[in-house]
């Protein structure tokens, strides 16, 4: 005889430990009787979201500042790259005087921008959030910072005589 025509109260196997009837499937740990939490998070409806913040704060997305830091970081890299393979064009069409101008203004410019991309990667590592994006800024802003000022370093070299 099998055990469901023995005990006719006792549920069929389904691969669940044994529970009351009408009671959810209890985790192991658990007593008996109380719903199942998984994960021991709140039971909620399902559909229904809860804000991980207070309400009326906007809280940013983890790693935003490290991504903003590298697109800042880059971007001053690329504006300094994209001019140093302008200026021999430049050269040729309106003389030296207005591209040494205009190049010094450039590596301001470009200094700046990688000041800033150094500085939001290091603001951006001592929060708890992805750091990589954070140190690739680091990583570009810095080299862009000394290939800007060895620049100027040995340009004024050359406006002195060296």
């Amino acid at each position: 005889m099998s055990d469901q025509q023995q005990n006719p109260d006792a549920p069929q196997d389904s691969g669940r430990p044994y529970t009351q009837p009408g009671q959810p499937y209890a985790q192991p740990g658990q007593p008996y009787g109380q719903p199942a939490q998984p994960y021991g998070q709140p039971a909620q409806p399902y559909g229904v979201a809860t804000p991980p913040y207070a309400s009326g704060q906007t809280a940013p997305r983890p790693g935003s500042l490290g991504r903003t830091a590298l697109i800042v970081a880059v971007s001053a890299a690329a504006v300094g790259l994209f001019f140093q393979i302008v200026t021999p064009f430049m050269y040729m069409s309106v003389g030296y005087q207005f591209v040494d101008l205009l190049s010094n203004l450039v590596n301001l410019i470009v200094l700046a921008g990688a000041g800033a991309g150094l500085v939001l990667g290091f603001i951006a590592l001592r929060r708890p959030a992805p750091h990589l994006l954070a140190a690739i800024a680091i990583g570009v802003g810095g080299s862009a910072v000394v290939g800007t000022l060895v620049s100027w370093v040995s340009n004024l070299f050359y406006y002195f005589g060296f």
